[in-house]
């Protein structure tokens, strides 16, 4: 049997976890999360991981080490989508030149978050 695919999430947002989980979970996703680029990055290790969801409300200095740690790593496959407050582009630009293969405003996120994770990311656009 192949073993289940990860869906990684970088945040401290507790309240927002709730929605990530049930998507992973319908679209048949194991939800590992982590709140520093350390403990993302060993979650990694030994698991099937096609898609990476970093918070960009978190600490600016955790979310840019884990960008940079990703991109460092080059994992083939796995597609980054980075999502955060409409009001703030300088901080989505930021992760798009980081290396993000979609950068969502928080609201195009929470709607699409079902799809996104069925989608294994294939589906973000942004």
């Amino acid at each position: 049997m192949a073993e289940k695919e990860t869906v990684l999430v970088l945040t401290s947002n507790l309240f927002f976890m709730p929605r990530i989980e049930a998507a992973a979970d319908a679209g048949g996703l194991d939800l590992v999360s982590a709140s520093t680029s350390a403990k993302l990055m060993e979650a990694m290790a030994g698991r099937t991981v096609p898609l990476v969801l970093v918070d960009l409300e978190m600490d600016e200095p955790v979310w840019t080490e884990a960008l940079e740690a990703l991109g460092s790593a080059g994992i083939p496959g796995t597609k980054v989508v980075a999502y955060g407050p409409h009001g703030e582009p300088g901080t989505l630009r930021k992760a798009r030149d980081l290396g993000c293969d979609a950068v969502l405003i928080k609201r195009d996120f929470s709607e699409s978050l079902p799809e996104l994770l069925a989608s294994r990311g294939a589906s973000a656009s942004g």
